[in-house]
């Protein structure tokens, strides 16, 4: 298989890094390229090197520029020019005109190594250039049996962090787009389970734990020091990693100092 050239586009430069992070897991020869404004997105694009490119469709905007944003740069380029793209945001509303400008596929942040690799084997199908990953994606949600006997899907993208509630034996989930009370304060879905069976169940790649209750999804952990992360979103902001659980934790953010 040729050396497949990439060009990832997005100003936001620690998720530019995590995808990249993600496209190496695959072991596959990949020449990744960074830039992180439309103006040498632009020069990257017109050079013809690259075949497939990994659109973040919100970008910031210069008073010079005349595109809007991620996807008006895409449809700017001559069509026998442009390469496979993949654009990748938090904004799903954009989806829609993904597919008029026939994407390869769209990806919402935060990616994921599934969501990865179902986009490079769309956009090499789309090149006739044959794949073969050497890990196979995981999957991407389950239906877990909540406290109500309900199996409800869960999306593992979404969840901030779970948490075992304390006095009861019951996992609390900490999702995007929970349901509010009265008060305006969220309300996590609840399962029958302890924190070493979600522990086993959840991909190992994507989640961690901080302490004997509490498991972090890392796509949302922006900053470590020491004994703290933070993250990026999500109603709690940072978590202390308590002594046993330092080490792994080092491990799986690939610390380098």
């Amino acid at each position: 298989m040729p050396i497949i050239p990439i060009l990832i586009v997005d100003d936001f430069r620690p998720d530019a890094e995590k995808l990249k992070a993600l496209l190496g897991k695959t072991d596959l020869d990949l020449l990744i390229d960074v830039v992180d404004n439309k103006k040498d997105a632009l020069q990257k694009i017109h050079s013809g090197k690259y075949d497939v490119l990994f659109m973040d469709i919100v970008l910031n905007r210069s008073a010079e520029d005349t595109v809007l944003n991620g996807m008006d740069l895409y449809e700017s380029i001559d069509a026998k020019k442009r390469p496979e793209v993949v654009f990748v945001t938090e904004h799903e509303a954009f989806s829609l005109r993904s597919y008029r400008l026939d994407a390869a596929d769209f990806m919402p942040k935060p990616a994921t190594f599934a969501m990865v690799c179902r986009a490079l084997e769309n956009a090499f199908r789309r090149l006739a250039v044959p794949i073969n990953l050497t890990f196979r994606p995981q999957p991407e949600f389950a239906f877990i049996e909540m406290s109500d006997k309900m199996c409800q899907r869960v999306q593992f993208s979404d969840i901030y962090f779970v948490q075992k509630v304390k006095g009861d034996n019951e996992l609390a989930f900490f999702e995007r787009n929970m349901r509010l009370d009265g008060f305006g304060k969220p309300v996590p879905r609840k399962a029958k389970k302890t924190i070493k069976e979600i522990v086993d169940f959840l991909p190992a790649t994507e989640f961690v734990q901080v302490d004997q209750s509490t498991l972090v999804n890392m796509n949302f952990i922006v900053s470590f020091l020491k004994n703290k992360i933070v993250m990026s979103e999500g109603p709690q902001r940072s978590f202390a990693v308590t002594r046993s659980y330092i080490k792994e934790l080092r491990q799986k953010l690939h610390v380098f100092e």
